[in-house]
């Protein structure tokens, strides 16, 4: 069953495996690191111009290490998940100071980098480096669990134990790199989330989960995902040419992010009953203010939460005093990291602020 699933799986990369990226067959573990980092979370259509334009603008870590922090962010802009970002970089200087600018090659000391799992490790021991380690993401679970028809939860302890062993026991020897991006191909054309290619399958003929009829429900999570629910009502503050911004550095989504003036609430609202809060006076230090556009809803849809967001055109006649905040002329926002809700709303320019 094992030598079965390990040959049909190699063969079928060989004869009809033609998933195409940039990074496959890649051998420099510094663009390895970098297209795992950036798919993380993130589907490879959007990935690729991504990995293309940071391989560009940093084609070494050493180029990477020595790039201000908000330059590689703005590069970042758009990719969700920030904290990928700042990891990334960390690591970067981390191979630079650590490491004397030399890609780790080892399993145990690519683990030790800013922000890389066990998953990640595996990858880049394996492709780079030809190291016996199997990769275990979300595809790789989908094809042993169904192939195999395991039930255990794969979020859980036991789960995960029970597919590393059973993974490591399918790599053949010698050849972890192409087992390894085989597996993960396959369970992206292949043995897909939802509709899979069972009639065409190579491993149809020994796969549990088909002849069972458990294709549906294979592989097992026991956590439910849950989605909150925040409402963002930006005000953006107009000192003549100037708006008012601030980095965002709390330990919450968008870290090190730039917004607008921000009062969150606990439901929609509209700008009359905002302009009651004491949120809203506290941010304005009552300062005199017309309020000169209400923008329509935006919405960003995140992993665990849903963003509604509004904006708020107000300008002031007086210089306004704001702590934590810097104030940057209209034409030079683009210089400046936001999350997609506000970068979105700035390309509509619904508030004509230019």
């Amino acid at each position: 069953m094992k030598q079965f699933f390990t040959s049909a799986l190699l063969e079928w990369n060989r004869e009809d495996n033609t998933r195409s990226m940039p990074w496959k067959g890649e051998k420099d573990p510094y663009r390895i690191w970098l297209s795992e980092i950036i798919l993380q979370q993130t589907r490879v259509e959007q990935g690729w111009a991504y990995y293309e334009k940071f391989i560009q603008a940093y084609p070494t870590v050493q180029h990477l290490a020595a790039a201000p922090e908000e330059e590689v962010f703005r590069l970042w802009q758009g990719l969700g998940y920030y904290a990928r970002c700042k990891n990334m970089l960390a690591a970067a200087r981390q191979i630079v100071s650590q490491f004397h600018g030399h890609f780790p090659n080892t399993y145990e000391a690519i683990q030790s980098l800013k922000g890389i799992g066990p998953y990640t490790s595996a990858a880049i021991a394996s492709f780079a480096f030809n190291l016996p380690h199997a990769v275990l993401d979300g595809n790789v679970f989908r094809v042993l669990s169904r192939f195999f028809d395991i039930d255990t939860p794969i979020d859980s302890t036991a789960g995960k134990k029970q597919f590393a062993s059973l993974a490591a026991e399918l790599l053949p020897h010698g050849e972890s790199a192409v087992y390894n991006q085989s597996i993960m191909d396959f369970g992206a054309v292949v043995c897909k989330p939802q509709q899979p290619a069972c009639k065409i399958c190579p491993l149809a003929r020994k796969c549990k989960a088909l002849h069972l009829g458990l294709i549906s429900v294979l592989p097992v999570k026991t956590k439910k995902l849950v989605i909150k629910k925040r409402y963002f009502n930006y005000l953006i503050v107009k000192h003549k040419d100037d708006l008012y911004i601030r980095k965002r550095t709390e330990n919450d989504i968008w870290q090190n992010l730039h917004e607008f003036v921000l009062i969150e609430t606990s439901a929609p609202t509209d700008i009359q009953a905002l302009e009651k809060l004491p949120a809203f006076k506290e941010k304005l230090s009552d300062m005199s203010y017309n309020i000169d556009a209400v923008s329509a809803s935006f919405k960003q849809q995140l992993t665990h939460q849903t963003i509604h967001s509004q904006f708020i055109l107000l300008s002031v006649a007086e210089k306004p005093e704001m702590p934590g905040y810097i104030a940057v002329p209209q034409d030079q926002l683009d210089r400046y990291a936001f999350p997609k809700t506000i970068t979105d709303f700035l390309k509509r320019r619904e508030l004509s602020l230019f």
